[in-house]
Order: C-alpha cells, then sequence, then structure tokens
C-alpha cells in the first residue's frame, strides 16, 4: 500500500514536470510569437502582426502579463479600428506599464470613440510618470485641451515641451497662435458634437461644450453643462472652468465658490492677485483694486491689463503723469507683442542666431520666459559660443527671488473681498425687439458684387458701403448704395451705383438714372459718405473706390453734377477706403478725412496660399507697404490736401474706419481710425488745422489684452450713458470688437469684457458697426455685419450672422440676435452698415450690404419706449452741424448725444440725432453745444417727434410726421 501511494506521488511529480516543462515550453512560443508579431508591426506589416496576435489571445488569454492584448490593442488602433483597439486595451490588467506607444494608441482609440476623458487620463499618468519618446503623446494631449478648449492647459503643455520637442519652431508659431486666440471654433463645435453622440455620458465632453459655449458668450447653455460636470466628479478642470464662467458671465458669487473650491494651492500668485482687483473693482473699492493691480506687476511686469487698469485709475484720479508713464509701458509692450507675433508668420525664416536671438529678446520683453529659453537654445543649436544668447540664458535660468511668505495673506485678503461683493441681482430682460427684411417690399433691389475669383486677391473681401440722405429735401431719408463689379474694373465702365428715392410709403423707386448719377464715370466701389460741402442745403456723396475719388455735387433739384475734378479730388488715388466730412479747422465748412489700406499692384496681383490646403486666402495685410491717409481742407469747394502740414502722417496705418467726433470735450473735432494690424489712430484736433496722435496715451491704439488688432469699422456714443462719447471697434475672428469707456480728459479705458462685448463678439469677424437705440429705452445698442475675409470651412466659419447686442445699465451689453427676428439670422458676408429711421416713425431701422447677396433693409418693428429726434442745421456752424452735442432731460433722466462725421465701415447713417427715451412724456429741457460756441436751450417739447433746430433761432418746429399713437 504505502510503495503504491509512492509510486502514484512519483508519477504526479513526474506528470507536474511534464507539464511544468509544456507550459514553459509553450510560453516560450507564445513569447516568441509575440516577439515575431512586433518585428512584423516594425515591417509595416500590420495586418500580419494583427492576425498572429488575435490568434494568440483568443487561445491564450492573458497571455504575457497582458503583453498579447497590448500589442493586439496598438494593431486594431493602427488600422483605424477603434472598437476592437478598446476591446483589446480593456483585457490589458491593470498596472501594466504602458509605454508611450501603447498610450498614445489607447487614447487615440478613445479619442475616435469620443471618450475624451480615458484617453486624458491615459496620457496625463504617461507624462506624470516621465520617460523619453514624449513627443506624439504630448501632440494627442495638448489636441484633447484644444477641443475641451482649455487653452491655458494647452500652452502650458506646449512650453513644458519646447525644450525636448522635435520641432521648436513649430511649437513657437502655434502657441503665438493660440494665445492670439485663433480657434477652429466650428470645427471644434462638430467634434464636440460628435463625441457627444458616441460617448454621452463623458464629462470632458461636457466640459468642452461648456467652455465653447463660454468663448460665444452663451452664458445660459455654458451654466447647464457646468452644472452636469459637477453633478457628476468635479475636479480642478471643472472648477477652473466655473471660475472662468463666473468671471466672464459676471457672477461674483459663483466666483468665489470657484476659487474656495480650487483653494490655494492651484492658483499662482499672479492669479490671486488678479482675482483680488476683479472683485475690489465689483466692490467699488479701488484703492484695493489699484493695491492689488501693482503688487501684480512686481509679479508679472508683462501684465497688459494691470497696466492698462492702473492707467485708468490714476487717470480717473487726475494723477496725469502716472496715467502717462502706464500707457507708455502698456505701449511698448504692444510693439514688441506685435513685432513678436508678426516675425513668427514665418518661422523658417528665424533659424539664423542673430534672429532667433532677437526673438528671444521680444519673447523676454513681454514676459514669455520659456519661448525666451526655447529661442536662446535655437540660436546656440548653430553659434555654440555666441555670448548674448549664454548671457540670456543664465539670466534666464536664474532663480527668480523668493517672495516673502506671506503666511496665506494674498489668499485671505483675495476671500475677504469675494465676500464683500454682493450677491448677483439679474437683470430685468429688455423689451422684447422686432426687425423684419422689407428689402423686397420696399424695392430696394440691389446686390453688391464684390468681383470674387479663387484667387481671394486682397481687395476682393473689403468693399462694400451704403448711405442714408434726404437728397431731395422732402424729409425723407434715401438710399445710395456703392457697386463694385468685375475687379479690376474695365477703363471707362459705367456707374452702377445706385440711389433711391424713399416715396414715403414704405417703398423707394430707383432714381439712378434721372438724377444723373448713371451718366458719371464708374469703377470698383468701395466706399461713400454724405456732407453738404458747400452748405446749400443738399446733401453731397463723396465715393471711394479703386484708385479714385468720385465727388457728386447736389444740383438741390434732384440731380447731381460730377464735381470730383473741379473740387480737385481728380487722379489715381490708389486704395482708399473710408471716409468722413467734418469741419476741422472751425471756418464753417466741411472739410475731408479719407481712410488709405495698402499698396497693392492689380497688374501684378500677389496670391497667398493656406500652408495646410493649399486653397487660396486673403494675403495678411502686413505683407503690404501701407498707404497714408489724406487729410483735405475745404476751400470754398475745392479740396487741398494738407496731410503732412497739418501732422497726418501715420507711415504704417491701413486705414479701414473713421469717425469724427470731440472725444476730448475741447470743443474741437478729433478723427479716430481704426487700422488693420496696427496701432490705431487718434488724432487730436489742437486746433489751426493741426493733430497729433494721442491714441497710446489716451489708451485707444490697442486692447487691454496687448498688441494691436485688425481694426475694420468704428462707432461712437455714449454707451454707458455718462454723459462722455466712448468709442467701439470691430475686429478680426478671435480678437472680438472692442469698447473703449470714455472716462475724460482724453482718456479711455478698454472695457470690452466689463461690459460683457468680449466673448459674444469674439467668433465673428466684424465690418459695419452702429450705435442705436433698437427699443427706445434711453440704453444705446450695438449692432455689427459680420462676415470672414477668407473661406476656412468647415474649421471657421465664413458666412455670419448680423449681431444685436441690447444695452443695459453701465453699458452691458446683451446678445439678442437669436430673438430679434429672421434676418437677423441669416449668414452673410456683411460689409456695410447705417442706421437710421427711413419711415420717421421714431425707431431706427438699418440698411445692410453684403457681398454677393442682396440688400436688407431690417425694418424696426419693436414696440418700445418714447423717442425725440433732431435735424441740426447749422448758421455759423457748419449746415450740417457735425461736432455739434445735444443734451435732452426728461423724466428725471439725461442723455448726451453729438453729431459725428463718418463711422461705421465704408458707410454713412442717418444725419439726425436719435434719442430713444424710454417712459418719459415730456422733453423738460434740450441743450445745443454748436461748434461755433453758440448754445441754444429749448424746453417743454412733446415726445415722439422730429424737430428741426436751427443755430441761434428761438424754437424748433416740428418736422416730418409723429409716431402713431397705437406703435
Amino acid at each position: 500500500m504505502r510503495g503504491r501511494r509512492r509510486r502514484l506521488a512519483l508519477a504526479a511529480v513526474a506528470l507536474a514536470l511534464v507539464a511544468g516543462a509544456l507550459a514553459g515550453l509553450d510560453a516560450l512560443r507564445v513569447r516568441g510569437e509575440l516577439r515575431a508579431a512586433r518585428a512584423e508591426l516594425a515591417q509595416g506589416r500590420v495586418a500580419t502582426a494583427r492576425d498572429r496576435l488575435a490568434g494568440l489571445s483568443a487561445k491564450r488569454p492573458g497571455a504575457v502579463g497582458g503583453a498579447v492584448d497590448y500589442w493586439l490593442g496598438i494593431c486594431e488602433s493602427i488600422r483605424g479600428r477603434p472598437d476592437a483597439a478598446l476591446d483589446a486595451f480593456g483585457r490589458v490588467p491593470v498596472g501594466f506599464p504602458f509605454d508611450p506607444v501603447g498610450a498614445f494608441h489607447e487614447a487615440s482609440a478613445n479619442l475616435r470613440r469620443g471618450r475624451l476623458r480615458p484617453a486624458e487620463d491615459r496620457l496625463e499618468r504617461l507624462l506624470r510618470r516621465g520617460s523619453g519618446g514624449l513627443d506624439e503623446a504630448r501632440d494627442l494631449l495638448r489636441r484633447l485641451y484644444v477641443i475641451q478648449v482649455r487653452i491655458d492647459d494647452a500652452m502650458d503643455l506646449m512650453r513644458s515641451s519646447l525644450g525636448t520637442s522635435r520641432d521648436p519652431l513649430r511649437l513657437l508659431k502655434e502657441l503665438a497662435d493660440l494665445g492670439r486666440g485663433s480657434l477652429p471654433l466650428d470645427g471644434l463645435a462638430q467634434t464636440l458634437e460628435q463625441a457627444g453622440r458616441m460617448a454621452p455620458e463623458d464629462d470632458r465632453v461636457w466640459l468642452g461644450r461648456a467652455r465653447l459655449a463660454m468663448l460665444q458668450g452663451r452664458w445660459e447653455e455654458a451654466d447647464h453643462w457646468l452644472l452636469r460636470c459637477e453633478q457628476a466628479d468635479a475636479d480642478p478642470p471643472i472648477w477652473r472652468a466655473r471660475l472662468d464662467w463666473a468671471l466672464g458671465a459676471g457672477r461674483p458669487e459663483a466666483a468665489a465658490a470657484a476659487i474656495r473650491r480650487l483653494g490655494p494651492d492651484r492658483l499662482d500668485r499672479a492669479e490671486i492677485l488678479e482675482l483680488r482687483s476683479w472683485f475690489a473693482e465689483r466692490a467699488g473699492d479701488e484703492e484695493a483694486e489699484r493695491r492689488s493691480l501693482e503688487r501684480l506687476l512686481q509679479v508679472d511686469p508683462a501684465s497688459t491689463r494691470a497696466l492698462e487698469c492702473l492707467a485708468a485709475i490714476a487717470g480717473s484720479a487726475g494723477e496725469e503723469e502716472a496715467a502717462a508713464g502706464y500707457r507708455e509701458r502698456k505701449a511698448v509692450l504692444d510693439r514688441n507683442l506685435e513685432r513678436y507675433r508678426w516675425r513668427l508668420q514665418d518661422p523658417n525664416a528665424l533659424r539664423a542666431p542673430d534672429q532667433a536671438m532677437e526673438m528671444a529678446r521680444l519673447a523676454d520683453a513681454i514676459g514669455l520666459r520659456e519661448e525666451a529659453l526655447a529661442w536662446c537654445d535655437l540660436a546656440l543649436a548653430s553659434a555654440p559660443r555666441l555670448p548674448a544668447a549664454l548671457e540670456l540664458r543664465a539670466r534666464l535660468d536664474r532663480p527668480a527671488s523668493p517672495e516673502p511668505d506671506d503666511g496665506g495673506e494674498s489668499w485671505g485678503r483675495l476671500l475677504e473681498l469675494a465676500d464683500r461683493v454682493p450677491p448677483t441681482r439679474d437683470e430685468e430682460p429688455s423689451s422684447p425687439v422686432r426687425f423684419e427684411d422689407d428689402a423686397d417690399r420696399a424695392g430696394l433691389s440691389f446686390t453688391y458684387e464684390n468681383g470674387e475669383t479663387p484667387y481671394r486677391r486682397l481687395p476682393e473681401p473689403l468693399g462694400g458701403g451704403v448711405a442714408l440722405l434726404d437728397f431731395d429735401g422732402d424729409g425723407l431719408l434715401d438710399v445710395f448704395a456703392v457697386q463694385g463689379g468685375a475687379f479690376p474694373p474695365e477703363p471707362g465702365s459705367p456707374c452702377r451705383d445706385r440711389l433711391f428715392r424713399n416715396r414715403g410709403d414704405g417703398t423707394f423707386e430707383d432714381v439712378s438714372e434721372s438724377s444723373g448719377i448713371s451718366e458719371f464715370a464708374g469703377g470698383y466701389g468701395l466706399g461713400v459718405t454724405v456732407g453738404d460741402i458747400d452748405n446749400d442745403g443738399h446733401p453731397d456723396l463723396f465715393l471711394t473706390r479703386w484708385r479714385s475719388y468720385a465727388l457728386y455735387r447736389n444740383r438741390g433739384d434732384g440731380t447731381f453734377e460730377d464735381a470730383t475734378e473741379a473740387a480737385g479730388l481728380g487722379g489715381d488715388r490708389d486704395w482708399p477706403t473710408s471716409a468722413a466730412f467734418a469741419d476741422l479747422d472751425d471756418d464753417g465748412d466741411l472739410d475731408l478725412y479719407v481712410c488709405h489700406y495698402a499698396a497693392w499692384d492689380e497688374r501684378r496681383p500677389r496670391l497667398c496660399r493656406d500652408e495646410a490646403t493649399g486653397v487660396y486666402i486673403s494675403c495678411n495685410p502686413l505683407e503690404f507697404a501701407a498707404r497714408p491717409d489724406h487729410l483735405f481742407r475745404n476751400d470754398g469747394g475745392r479740396f487741398e490736401d494738407v496731410s503732412p502740414s497739418a501732422g497726418i502722417v501715420d507711415r504704417d496705418g491701413r486705414g479701414l474706419g473713421v469717425v469724427a467726433a470731440d472725444l476730448d470735450d475741447d470743443g474741437r473735432v478729433d478723427l479716430y481710425v481704426a487700422n488693420d494690424m496696427t496701432a490705431n489712430v487718434l488724432w487730436r484736433n489742437l486746433g489751426g488745422m493741426r493733430f497729433e496722435d494721442v491714441a497710446e496715451e489716451a489708451g485707444v491704439a490697442g486692447d487691454a489684452g496687448g498688441g494691436f488688432q485688425a481694426g475694420m469699422g468704428v462707432a461712437a456714443g455714449d454707451l454707458d450713458g455718462d454723459g462722455r462719447i466712448d468709442l467701439a471697434v470691430t475686429n478680426f475672428f478671435g480678437e472680438s470688437t472692442t469698447y473703449y469707456r470714455n472716462l475724460g480728459g482724453g482718456l479711455f479705458h478698454d472695457s470690452t469684457n466689463r461690459i460683457g462685448l468680449e466673448a459674444v463678439s469674439r467668433s465673428l469677424l466684424g465690418f459695419g458697426l452702429v450705435m442705436f437705440d433698437a427699443n427706445n429705452d434711453g440704453l444705446l445698442d450695438l449692432a455689427s455685419a459680420n462676415g470672414h475675409v477668407s473661406d476656412y470651412r468647415p474649421n471657421f466659419p465664413y458666412t455670419m450672422p448680423t449681431q444685436l447686442l441690447l444695452g443695459g445699465p453701465g453699458g452691458r451689453l446683451v446678445d439678442v440676435t437669436h430673438r430679434a427676428g429672421p434676418p437677423w439670422a441669416v449668414p452673410r458676408i456683411g460689409r456695410g452698415l447705417a442706421a437710421g429711421d427711413l419711415d420717421n416713425d421714431g425707431r431706427i431701422d438699418l440698411l445692410l450690404l453684403s457681398h454677393n447677396q442682396p440688400i436688407a433693409y431690417l425694418h424696426n418693428q419693436t414696440q418700445g419706449g418714447h423717442f425725440v429726434g433732431f435735424r441740426l442745421e447749422g448758421r455759423d456752424s457748419n449746415r450740417d452741424a457735425v461736432g455739434t452735442r445735444v443734451v435732452v432731460r426728461a423724466g428725471g433722466r439725461s442723455w448726451v448725444a453729438e453729431r459725428v462725421g463718418g463711422g461705421s465701415y465704408q458707410s454713412a447713417s442717418d444725419p439726425r440725432i436719435h434719442l430713444g427715451i424710454g417712459k418719459a412724456t415730456v422733453i423738460d429741457e434740450v441743450e445745443v453745444f454748436w461748434p461755433s460756441g453758440h448754445e441754444d436751450r429749448l424746453r417743454n417739447l412733446p415726445v415722439d417727434s422730429w424737430y428741426l433746430i436751427r443755430e441761434g433761432a428761438a424754437g424748433a418746429d416740428r418736422i416730418g410726421r409723429d409716431r402713431p399713437p397705437d406703435s
């Protein structure tokens, strides 16, 4: 019995040894198969490797500790089969050491299935562990961050990889593009929508949707997605987004809650100080705001926003020297930032050591430490002993002087300020507005043809203007539309501009032939402005065309004569754009300012292509020399170019928009010019037909974020209701329209973000711009014509809706585009925009000129408040009364308006002054301050009427027709 047990034991041992041997042989075979599959994969035989690995996985699940499934997942990912790849990766045991290749492919597969969260988690774990060969993983994680619109995270990741990147020049350019806000919003929206369909419960998809909505000012939609994120499992990126939402939407209580969730360890010193200044401003504690900003400048000397705010605070306090110092510091940063961005347009030209060092110095000057280090390294790669590079790199590598530990004082002060700001009270919604496009019914049949070709020649995207004027003196606004046509125009081509007479019954008739307009010489029309150049009471027309001007003098009998040559305005005029009439020398007649753009040769046209697609695009205007603007003095109906003697010298400006108004309250009309991609210009009128550019000192050369924008159209008006004339400028896609609040004393402050304008206009490329009261509630509103200059679809929008923003207390704007009527939703290539009351019903209408689409007559049907309107007629002042300021008091409130020259984009609005006065039923007092110095006062005027006020007259005459009582 005992012998039998021993034999059985020996047999068992033998069997075990045999089984072990067989298992060992099988493991060796599996490992051999795995090595063979990896070799096949390295040779590019992906399908063969995949089949081998799939067979192994089926027979030996979990073989080689999960390595078989791991490599099978890589193969499936390479073959573009994300579901199969994720099935294979899902069988890999937890804790398996994913290397950069596997992490990249698993994340790629998850991304293709819309699963942003697991893709992000895998890549972040890999990067935290650290190893070589991470470039592809970093690029993919950066893409994930961009999809989620986490731009700061993407830029931080890119900066961290500059030192190890195989292509630092590409990274440096992409960093600059991201920093400028160049995001493919339409492409991101499509990506997130598709991801949402595939992975509806992925919270990073929700986060991306929230941030995309925030970027476009859709605060309610963003709040919806953020609430879903918070209810799932809110982590620091979620609370960062909530903080950004609160700052953008003006919700201090939500900002305070998000700050507490993040804690002091997730906010650096500069962020804490910036937040302190934000809360201090909303608490009305100017001293705390100032201290926070001054401390912020010590931490971050390149903070242009801190400099902008401190200049505004100092200016408001009458500290002119301090304000000027802050403005100058910001101006230096703006210029350096623009030089840095512009030179990066062709990064390959910067490989030479001296060029790289110039970029390193610029990056250092604007506070981009990591970028400066990367440029030093690029210089040293070609010139290892370059002294300037070694010196700068040593300084940048030197540890910064440690800041004294304040024992949490900065954090404590932040929380204290946050608790002092009262909760936000939801504003009552503005009265509804309604517009209809009545162009067809009214007989306004016109389409601007821009001569578009597939080559996107530089002049093609920029033409188109419309003017409102009462050319026949019947008290009704008529319409003049500029025509483009084939480009370049054929010599001797007929005039195809159109003049439409207002019949007064809601319809218009084309009187281009009977008025003589059709008989004049034609050309490729760009813009138009209106002014009574000879003070005869009849408005004249000035047109800008490709390489020419045209001046049409109104005879007063319903016809015009071509006075271009007689007025001294003939000859080759290169590329003019917008223009403005104003009495700039106080002699009682209208002078003329004309913006000019760039030197572009239609005979030898330079064309540009998109690097990625090869498609023709509109060239960067900075690649072409700027053409100088011109100022013409009116000498008895003949215009003399006095630009140099008047000080109008802007050698690098590419002017697109101009408005003439008294912007410093000294009684003289100034000129504000929007330049494309260079500093805007504010020509301060010194008297005696002399001007100086004070844009930098005044704070209107660029925006608070630093650098210069692509300025297009301009508008002037008292948007915030404080009695001073503010400015607004439309800019390029990604830059937003900029609002400059007038602080008085010739100083302005970029308050774009403060009034809610930045986010809602960032995803538009604006041209025409008007301030007007759409609903007669006594608050100015803002409308812009929009459309891109190049077709980058599907990543960027090409056609865009016209935008309507309703004003609220303090000038805060609310986007009501989607509920203002069907015409606002129509996508267009919008350019010219003019505002005026075309039917004299007291409600301001809009005329919109777009490329290759019918003109739009946005007829205002809003049931709003009361109004009062004035047609001003100068006597000692210019008859058009440009530069006249009107103050209206009614119902315990007051309003200020000015008769400006120019404005919008290549267009002319209603020359009359219109003011919505809300619920007031009687005009208590009207004060009129004429350019001549004369003042008129009128009292107890009925509302809902248009009045003619003549300079020096005893009263006002009611004109036009009153609005029907039931309207």
